[in-house]
């Protein structure tokens, strides 16, 4: 009996501590070496990108559907640092740099990345799109002239080519503020 229950412990053990320790030396070895680069990345951002107004703030929380965009952000970074392998390394990395995006940076920083990072159509910047589309930077516009900026960023491409499809896009982000 005494020998039946080490062995199930062991097991139990095994497949607890594990995945815990790899995760922690994931985290160690390959995510914390890049946390210098993303507060650079945060640093020589544009100020307005750096920390987004409230109402900017606002509909990325509302393109999310309520949520950081943690995953977006997670995805830009590791595959800015980091070679690609294959998909199914790019989903786990994907994963794992989530769950570490979440528990290493603050809110504001997830916001003032997503804000840096943000593909728009001819570079990254939601500050330099909105100069671009508004001839105003993003803490002057208004509130549909922001939704527009943000809803953007959700496909530029596309949004480019097809005007009314950005008007409905930005229509659905200004009935979820």
């Amino acid at each position: 009996m005494k020998r039946g229950a080490r062995v199930l412990i062991t097991i139990v053990c095994t497949l607890v501590l594990a995945p815990m320790a790899a995760f922690l030396i994931y985290d160690a070895l390959v995510f914390w070496p890049h946390r210098d680069d993303m507060r650079s990345v945060l640093e020589m951002a544009d100020p307005l990108d750096r920390s987004p107004p409230s109402r900017v703030r606002a509909y990325i929380h509302a393109q999310h559907e309520g949520a950081l965009p943690t995953a977006v952000v997670a995805r830009q970074l590791h595959s800015r640092w980091l070679p690609r392998r294959g998909m199914l390394d790019w989903h786990v990395r994907s994963f794992l740099w989530e769950r570490l995006v979440s528990l290493h940076l603050s809110q504001e920083e997830v916001l003032g990345l997503y804000a840096t990072l943000a593909y728009n159509g001819q570079g990254q910047g939601m500050n330099s799109l909105s100069q671009r589309l508004f001839t105003k930077p993003l803490d002057a516009l208004s509130d549909e002239e922001a939704a527009m900026v943000v809803a953007y960023t959700w496909a530029p491409d596309l949004y480019a080519r097809h005007p009314e499809r950005l008007r409905a896009r930005t229509d659905i982000l200004l009935s979820r503020v």
